[in-house]
C-alpha cells in the first residue's frame, strides 16, 4: 500500500534528514519505488545526496509557490535508486508567499496526492520548525515518524511535536482525512552513556505501542556518507548504520502489512 510519511521534529539535529535519505535508500534496496521531498530550506537532504543546489532549475520552493506540477520538479538520483524533489534556500521566503493563500496548509497535499499511484513510499524531510511548511507536510502525509535523539532536550521537544500532530489530526478529521504516528524513532544512541538508555525507557513508557524497536546508534559512517553525497547504504553497506536503517525499513513494511 502506498504511503506518504512526514519525518519531523521541531528540534534540530535529531536525525530527520539522516533518517529520510537512508530510510529511502533502505526501501529502494527492497525494490520499492521511493520519492523524497526535501521541504527544509537548509536543503540537507539535497546536498547529502550529492546534488548541487546551483545546478537545479526547480525545487520544492517552486512546487509550493508556483502553478506547476510535482512531476516538473522530480529528479532521478541514479546512484541512490530513488527520486527526489530537491530544496532551495529560497524556501525560507515561502511563509510570506503562502501566508495569504486560500487553504495554504493543503498546497502540498493537492500537489502530490496523485503521486501515491506512482510510488510505494513518499518521505517528506521537514524543517526544524512548527510553521506552514510542517503544516503542509502533515496535511499531505498519512503518517509521521518522529526522530528523537537519546538526550533530554530532544525528549522534551517530543511533547510539543505530539501536540502539533494532535492539532493537525483534528483538522484533518474534519476533512475526512487521517494522520497517524508511524512511530517514534530513537536516534544517536551513545551506548557508553547510561542516560541515553534512560531516555529510551521514558519514550517507550510514553509511547509503548509507537516506539520503533529499531534504534539508530551514533555512527561515523552515518556522519561521513553525506560528505560523499551518498546514503550510508551506498557508502558502507555492511556498516552498523546501514543495517539499522534496513531493519527500520523492514519494521515499517511489516507494520503496514498488519
Amino acid at each position: 500500500m502506498s504511503k506518504i510519511i512526514a519525518i519531523t521534529n521541531q528540534k534540530g539535529g535529531v536525525g530527520k534528514t539522516t533518517t529520510t535519505i537512508n530510510l529511502a535508500a533502505a526501501f529502494a534496496n527492497k525494490k520499492l519505488k521511493v520519492l523524497v521531498i526535501d521541504l527544509d530550506p537548509q536543503a540537507n537532504a539535497t546536498i547529502g545526496l550529492g546534488i548541487s543546489r546551483e545546478l537545479i532549475d526547480a525545487t520544492s520552493f517552486d512546487l509550493m509557490t508556483k502553478d506547476i506540477n510535482a512531476s516538473d520538479v522530480i529528479y532521478r538520483n541514479l546512484d541512490s535508486k530513488f527520486e527526489i524533489i530537491p530544496s532551495s534556500v529560497k524556501l525560507v521566503d515561502a511563509y510570506e508567499i503562502l501566508l495569504n493563500k486560500k487553504d495554504n496548509e493543503l498546497i502540498l497535499f493537492n500537489k502530490i496526492k496523485d503521486l501515491k499511484e506512482v510510488y510505494d513510499y513518499i518521505l517528506i524531510d521537514c524543517p526544524p520548525t512548527l510553521g506552514i511548511l510542517v503544516d503542509n507536510a502533515l496535511f499531505a502525509a498519512d503518517s509521521v515518524i518522529i526522530p528523537v535523539e537519546c538526550e533530554y532536550y530532544a525528549y522534551d521537544a517530543l511533547t510539543q511535536m505530539v501536540n502539533k500532530i494532535n492539532q493537525i489530526q483534528k483538522n484533518k478529521n474534519e476533512l475526512s482525512m487521517s494522520l497517524t504516528i508511524e512511530g517514534v524513532l530513537l536516534t544517536k544512541l551513545d551506548n557508553r552513556n547510561l542516560f541515553g538508555y534512560k531516555i529510551i525507557e521514558e519514550v517507550k513508557e510514553m509511547f509503548p505501542n509507537k516506539t520503533f524497536k529499531t534504534i539508530i546508534n551514533r555512527s561515523t559512517h552515518l556522519q561521513e556518507a553525506p560528505m560523499h553525497g551518498q546514503t550510508v547504504l551506498q557508502y558502507a553497506f555492511n556498516s552498523k548504520g546501514s543495517k539499522e536503517y534496513r531493519e527500520l525499513a523492514k519494521e515499517i513494511i511489516f507494520n503496514n502489512q498488519e
